[in-house]
């Protein structure tokens, strides 16, 4: 079932129920931070819809009291973490609409979700249909049917133009992400910045590509609370990494730039426009932030894992025992 006719046809139950309340975004570790940008696009353009995004285990043990029919809640696992497979059944139970986002339509997510969508996935991923862009399209039909979101046509163009930025952005960005990879290959401990649609972003780069991945310690902040306390351990050793964004919260990854030009020395910014986000309609460009940046960032913790000889693949506890 296509997204546009399963936004449809939910309108209509909704609709019967009342009209729709919220739309609730839920999953753990990399999922939620791909889904983390459709929460960014309904709480900045929906008028009349609340939204929230949870941990999926969380969502379990502390479920919101406003969870009932006229809710709909995406819900995201590649393979269907338990705890997300049990998100979903608490959803149902409650009388939520729930979308099952997952990597193949034999998950039990899949099985479970009252909606499946199924997103491209591994090593030949079509990133503009990867999970993150599908929340995000997810996001723009919901605005679009319940409160005719004006950019909506612009919105739906932007996904011929996000696999050819991806293509360009590696191709261009590849000696860049090389020197990265050899200078600081040697490293453990890494500060990740984003802010606004990349915050997301930053937090799949620290927790998921650094940690998961390479076993290196990792710090995620939102460009605006690093003036907050954190850029008190800024020295000329300690290595930052900026995921500087297009768009509105673009000046808060400016004013930290600045102060790691003038008070740290060892630091990449890795810049949307850079990657080619400005080809996008300025409307809704700001939205495919973390939709072109996720295979960007993990293309240059990518080259250093080559270095490092340490696959991405590796694992030490995840899948291997009992958490």
């Amino acid at each position: 079932m296509e997204i546009k006719s399963i936004i449809s046809e939910i309108k209509q139950k909704v609709n019967t129920a009342g009209g729709l309340k919220a739309v609730y975004f839920v999953a753990c570790g990399g999922s939620q931070a791909a889904i983390y940008p459709a929460k960014y696009l309904m709480q900045s353009e929906a008028k009349n819809i609340a939204t929230a995004i949870y941990n999926s285990n969380e969502f379990v043990h502390s479920t919101p009291a406003a969870l009932n029919e006229q809710t709909v809640c995406i819900i995201c696992s590649l393979n269907a973490t338990p705890e997300t497979v049990e998100a979903v059944k608490v959803a149902n139970k409650a009388g939520a609409i729930t979308i099952a986002m997952t990597g193949s339509p034999d998950t039990l997510m899949a099985q479970n979700g009252q909606y499946k969508v199924i997103y491209s996935n591994g090593d030949n991923q079509v990133y503009s249909q990867a999970n993150q862009a599908l929340a995000l399209k997810l996001g723009f039909e919901i605005l679009h049917q319940f409160e005719d979101y004006q950019n909506y046509e612009v919105a739906m163009a932007a996904y011929d133009q996000i696999d050819d930025i991806v293509t360009s952005a590696k191709e261009n960005l590849l000696p860049k992400a090389q020197r990265f990879a050899q200078d600081f290959k040697d490293d453990e401990i890494f500060y990740v910045l984003g802010s606004g649609p990349l915050f997301g972003t930053a937090y799949t780069m620290a927790c998921c590509h650094f940690m998961e991945m390479q076993w290196k310690h990792a710090v995620v902040l939102n460009s605006g609370e690093y003036f907050h306390g954190p850029f008190e351990t800024t020295d000329k050793s300690l290595p930052f990494v900026l995921l500087k964004s297009l768009g509105r919260t673009r000046p808060m990854d400016e004013r930290v730039e600045t102060f790691l030009n003038q008070y740290a020395e060892r630091f990449i910014v890795i810049d949307a426009e850079e990657v080619g986000l400005n080809e996008i309609d300025p409307t809704v460009a700001e939205f495919f932030n973390s939709v072109v940046m996720i295979p960007v960032e993990r293309y240059f913790v990518y080259q250093m894992s080559l270095i490092r000889n340490h696959s991405m693949d590796d694992r030490r506890y995840m899948w291997k025992v009992a958490y």
